[in-house]
């Protein structure tokens, strides 16, 4: 199953097209620029902290330059903001994977499975879990 990032809105008058400034962010991303990329993200939740969208930016942005633990705090945010964002569920479940959090990345394989059971990302990491 693939999936694909759904639209924000923020509220009216909010002077930001987050569509535009979200691929920006993500380009910069992609391209290795975390600072410019984290700094993108930071200004869209400026806007509005409620954007998941921003927030899981930043905090892959983070986790590519070894900042575990505010990346998943981050991300364990964003779950509680939106719980069915499995995007984010998914690299919650990876980043707790790897710093050996099997407990909590159990939870999450857990939940992840209960909406998608023939999720790759999770099936082939199941060897190093166990029992579920």
């Amino acid at each position: 199953m693939r999936y694909t990032l759904e639209a924000v809105v923020l509220p009216e008058g909010s002077g930001v097209d987050i569509e535009a400034r979200l691929e920006e962010a993500d380009k910069l991303c992609y391209d290795g620029e975390y600072d410019a990329a984290t700094a993108v993200y930071e200004e869209l939740l400026a806007a509005d902290e409620t954007c998941h969208r921003a927030r899981f930016g930043r905090a892959r942005a983070w986790l590519f330059t070894g900042l575990f633990d505010e990346a998943i705090a981050e991300l364990e945010i964003v779950r509680a903001q939106k719980p069915d964002f499995l995007v984010s569920r998914i690299e919650l479940f990876k980043s707790y994977l790897m710093l050996s959090m099997i407990d909590e990345a159990k939870d999450e394989a857990r939940y992840i499975l209960s909406v998608d059971p023939g999720n790759e990302d999770v099936n082939k990491q199941l060897i190093y879990l166990g029992d579920l």
